[in-house]
Parts: C-alpha cells; structure tokens; sequence
C-alpha cells in the first residue's frame, strides 16, 4: 500500500477518471490493487510518498480497529485479488496529525526504524480518531476482479467439497472455458488455488487443534492421506507430524 503527504503546495492525482487535487497537509492513501497517476507538479509543489508492505500493514490493524473504513481498506489490501480503492484525508487543519507527519518525515531522514513504525501506527490510530477528516473514498471494480473475487469466495466457503463443475454450474460457465479465465486472471488454476486452500486450513489445524494428522486430512476435504502428505510437505517443508512438533508449544491445547 502507498499513501503520499503533501508538504508543500499541491499535488493532483489521477485515479480512473477522478481528479483528486492535494493541498498542503492532506493524505491520500491508495491500495495495491488500484492504477493512478499524478499530473506534473511544479517547484513549489512537494509531497512525499510511503510504501508500506503488507507484512507491516498486518502490524496495524489494531491502529484502525475503530474505524470500519480503514479498517476493510486495510482487509482488502491484504487481498491477492481486491478491488481498487483509495481514501482521501483532508488534514491540513489538523495540528496532531501534522505534528506526526513532521515526526515521520524526522524518522526517515535518521533511519530510525523503530520510530518509523510507532509514528505509522499512531497515525492510523488517529486517522480513525479523527473520521471527520476522511473527504472521500471510492472502490474500483473490474470485471476480472469481481471474477476473481467470486472464485476466492467459492473456495473459502465451500473448500471441503468444492469442485469445479459446482463452480461452473454456479457461475453460468462450462468448465473448460471457467479453468481458462481462472488461469489467465489469476495466474494459477482452479485446483492449484484449492489445495493451497486446503493445506492452509491444514496447517492451521495441526497448530491450533489436537485433532489427529488423520481427522485433519479428512476435515479440510482430502480423501488420500498419501496425496495429502506429498503436498504438505511440498508447500511447508516438512511432514505434517513434524509441522505440528514445531508449533505445539505455541498451541493452546498443549
């Protein structure tokens, strides 16, 4: 995710067919799954942009837990196949926040790390402090995206027993023309994109349960234990047995 701060002047994005014009102190926020550009400033004009990783982004989510706006941007960020979205601040008023951008700005010149986080944090916990300063936000969908978005929903709902033909039928398509379109929007197959879901439940399971290895296998929807256990290994390095002996002194139940 990136978000650029205006310094100085003013700096006007391009996001679809929306025109956004930035004035000094205000934030724009835009998610990993949106296209923009920005018109050419001129001399006077400054504004700084941050990028954040979504291994960051998972570490504020409690900053915006007040705030069902920035708390679902945040969600659909984290998203591989989200829509578009951006959510812009008007700030310019307001002296806390402004006090914690000059901070940040501070924290990046002297490469403190440690600081740079704790600033970031406190500014989604008073961005959601201070809703009344979020202007203007606008989700952007595309056909492949709601695509794609049905597909992930299908199997996150239905991964025990979901098939193909099911989603085919669900969807109005015939099944080679759906395995088609699934491969070229989302870059993997239907069944690639099944059993990574299995095996995710899986792993979750063997961490957080004391379900057998056998119970596991059969409850995330696989039939052949063989199979199962070729796969694991593949996708997490080690048995399903060995998995679980890594994680059991951080499970609950030990």
């Amino acid at each position: 995710m990136e978000f650029m701060y205006v310094y100085a002047g003013n700096i006007t994005h391009i996001v679809g067919k929306e025109k956004i014009t930035l004035q000094r102190g205000d934030i724009l926020f835009l998610n990993k799954h949106i296209r923009h550009s920005i018109l050419r400033a001129d001399k006077q004009d400054l504004g700084i942009n941050f990028i954040l990783s979504d291994a960051f982004l998972q570490t504020l989510t409690k900053s915006a837990e007040n705030n069902p706006v920035l708390k679902h941007f945040i969600k659909e960020n984290l998203t591989d196949y989200g829509e578009g979205e951006y959510l812009y601040f008007q700030t310019q008023n307001n002296l806390p926040i402004g006090n914690l951008m000059d901070n940040l700005i501070y924290a990046i010149v002297n490469r403190s790390k440690d600081l740079y986080g704790g600033i970031v944090s406190l500014l989604f916990a008073y961005l959601s402090h201070y809703e009344n300063t979020l202007v203007n936000a606008s989700r952007f969908s595309t056909l492949d995206t709601r695509f794609q978005k049905a597909v992930l929903t299908y199997i996150e709902t239905n991964y025990q027993t979901a098939t193909l033909k099911e989603l085919a039928h669900n969807l109005g398509y015939n099944e080679a023309y759906l395995s088609r379109r699934i491969r070229q929007t989302t870059g993997t197959s239907f069944r690639e994109l099944l059993q990574n879901k299995r095996l995710d439940c899986a792993a979750d399971l063997l961490a957080t349960t004391s379900l057998t290895v056998e119970q596991i296998i059969h409850a995330v929807g696989y039939e052949n234990q063989s199979f199962f256990q070729r796969n694991f290994q593949l996708r997490y390095g080690s048995t399903a047995h060995r998995y679980r002996k890594r994680y059991m002194k951080q499970s609950s139940w030990v």
